[in-house]
C-alpha cells in the first residue's frame, strides 16, 4: 500500500465501501527479513511459530495484524528453509511481540495450520508496521475515497500507538475535495484520551457526509509510532 503519495492511475485511492475492508489512514505494509534457520523460525506443539528478524532488525509490527511469510522479497533472508522439511510460508495473525525482534505468530492458511514441530529461516515477514510522524510532513494521514456517501453513513476508526503517546490529537477528518485546505475535523473526531494500558483508541461517528476521510495527528509528546485505521 502507497502512503502519502498523490493519487494516479498507477496509484489508485482504495475506497471505503460500507462493510467492506479496513482501510490504513496510518500503517505502512512493511518487509523485513527472518533470521536464518534454525532460528529465525521454531514451530511449538500446536502449530505456534516464534519469528526472530535478521539481524534483530527492529519490525515495528503489532499484535492483531496479519503477517505474510514469504521467500526472498525486498527485505528478504534468502528462500525459507525448514530442518524437517516442514511449510512455514503463508499467512499468520500476530499473537504477542515478545520484542522489537521477535514475534509470536498463529496460523490461519489451512495448508499451515497442521504442520509438524520444526525449525527453520529465511524469507520475510510483511505486514502493516507502526509509522512515525516525526518522518513525516505535517501530520496528514493517508486519504481514502468514501464510497458510500451521504446523510446517516457510519464511520468508525481505531488508533493505536507504539507505546504512551503522552499529550497527544488525532482527528478524524472529512473533505468534499481532496486537499489539504479542504479537509476539517469531524464533530466528535478529535481524540485525546488513550486506553492507559494498550494505548489504543476508538471512535464511532454514526452519521457523516463527506468524499474523503482520513486521520490526522495534530499532536503528540512522545516519539512512538501509530496505526490508524478507518471503516465504514
Amino acid at each position: 500500500m502507497p502512503t502519502y503519495a498523490v493519487q494516479s492511475p498507477t496509484n489508485p485511492m482504495r475506497g471505503l465501501q460500507r462493510g467492506g475492508l479496513t482501510g490504513y489512514s496510518w500503517g505502512a505494509l512493511t518487509p523485513i527479513g527472518i533470521a536464518a534457520s534454525p532460528t529465525g523460525l521454531v514451530r511449538a506443539v500446536g502449530g505456534i511459530v516464534t519469528l526472530n528478524t535478521l539481524a534483530a532488525a527492529a519490525h515495528n509490527f503489532a499484535a492483531g495484524e496479519v503477517v505474510t511469510l514469504s521467500d526472498a522479497g525486498p527485505a528478504g533472508g534468502g528462500l525459507i528453509t525448514s530442518v524437517g522439511g516442514t511449510r512455514f510460508g503463508g499467512n499468520y495473525m500476530i499473537q504477542t511481540v515478545p520484542s522489537a525482534s521477535s514475534l509470536v505468530l498463529l496460523p490461519l492458511d489451512e495448508i499451515i495450520l497442521h504442520q509438524a514441530p520444526d525449525t527453520g529461516g529465511g524469507g520475510s515477514a510483511v505486514s502493516i508496521a507502526f509509522e512515525s510522524p516525526a518522518i513525516l510532513t505535517g501530520g496528514k494521514g493517508f486519504a481514502m475515497p468514501l464510497d458510500a456517501q451521504g446523510g446517516g453513513v457510519g464511520l468508525f476508526g481505531d488508533g493505536l500507538f507504539s507505546a504512551a503517546p503522552g499529550v497527544f490529537e488525532v482527528d478524524v477528518q472529512g473533505a468534499m475535495v481532496d486537499a489539504d485546505s479542504e479537509y476539517a475535523t469531524f464533530t466528535n473526531g478529535a481524540i485525546s484520551v488513550v486506553d492507559a494500558t494498550n494505548f489504543n483508541f476508538r471512535v464511532d461517528l454514526a452519521s457523516i457526509s463527506a468524499r474523503f476521510v482520513r486521520m490526522f495527528i495534530r499532536a503528540r509528546a512522545n516519539a512512538v509510532g501509530f496505526i490508524g485505521r478507518l471503516r465504514a
